[in-house]
């Protein structure tokens, strides 16, 4: 799951190595992001000086430098503590498996996969969902550049006008397939829009013969209870610190 995550965040963003022994994911066009932006897979004997390294990069391309910490790295958490890192948000792994019978089929939400065409209409609601409007330009580059990697999806709601609703993406790698970049516009939430994609993602990986689906949840979103009602698991969580740009 953490190869998946990470080569899925690795599209949305430059990839730098420090020193052999950590990864940089970085994408100053992508503001304020710390799902994508962060220092990830550190195995460097001087922590400190990798920190330092990452700080002075992601500060000259004036953005906030992101580290994630498993719970069981004190070590690592308390060099951040030291070197001024601020406790900013925790980040949760859930996994559903394919046998998840989710009782729930709204006959008037359709989900669909998109092709190159639609493009346009899933970064738009992408934009819209997640509040990010100013990350268009990026993001609809990013996606034409990577479509043929990934499963996009969108929700309509079955009426004559056919209104987009939500979307989501599903990237499948080393074996296993997350889903991605879930969200509902706010006019449609609250509608089992969200529920309806997860039931057909579940659908996609069990054709495509894999034995369950992950996803990721922000505990400041909320939403980790939601995804614990339909049947998601939670495997493990990861804290995430921040050095603030002034």
């Amino acid at each position: 799951m953490e190869s998946n995550e990470f080569y899925f965040c690795s599209l949305w963003t430059e990839h730098l190595k420090i020193s052999n022994c950590a990864d940089i994911l970085v994408n100053e066009k992508l503001t304020q992001d710390y799902f994508f932006n962060r220092l990830t897979n550190m195995t460097c004997r001087d922590i400190g000086s990798a920190i330092d390294e990452c700080v002075r990069i992601f500060l000259n391309k004036g953005t906030n430098c992101y580290v994630y910490v498993t719970d069981d790295n004190r070590k690592l958490e308390s060099i951040l503590l030291k070197k001024r890192f601020t406790l900013v948000d925790s980040m949760s792994v859930l996994r559903s498996s394919i046998s998840n019978n989710i009782e729930y089929d709204n006959k008037i939400i359709d989900v669909i996969k998109i092709d190159g065409d639609s493009i346009p209409i899933w970064v738009d609601v992408f934009c819209h969902a997640f509040d990010v409007l100013d990350w268009k330009c990026e993001v609809e580059r990013i996606i034409k550049s990577h479509f043929k990697e990934l499963t996009l999806l969108l929700s309509f709601l079955n009426n004559k006008n056919s209104i987009p609703a939500g979307c989501a993406a599903l990237f499948n790698r080393s074996g296993l397939i997350g889903l991605y970049c879930l969200g509902t516009l706010p006019a449609f939430r609250g509608q089992g829009i969200a529920t309806k994609m997860i039931k057909v993602a579940l659908g996609i990986a069990q054709r495509r013969q894999l034995n369950f689906i992950f996803l990721q949840a922000f505990a400041n979103e909320g939403f980790i209870s939601f995804y614990n009602k339909i049947g998601f698991q939670t495997l493990y969580k990861k804290k995430i610190y921040a050095f603030l740009k002034e």
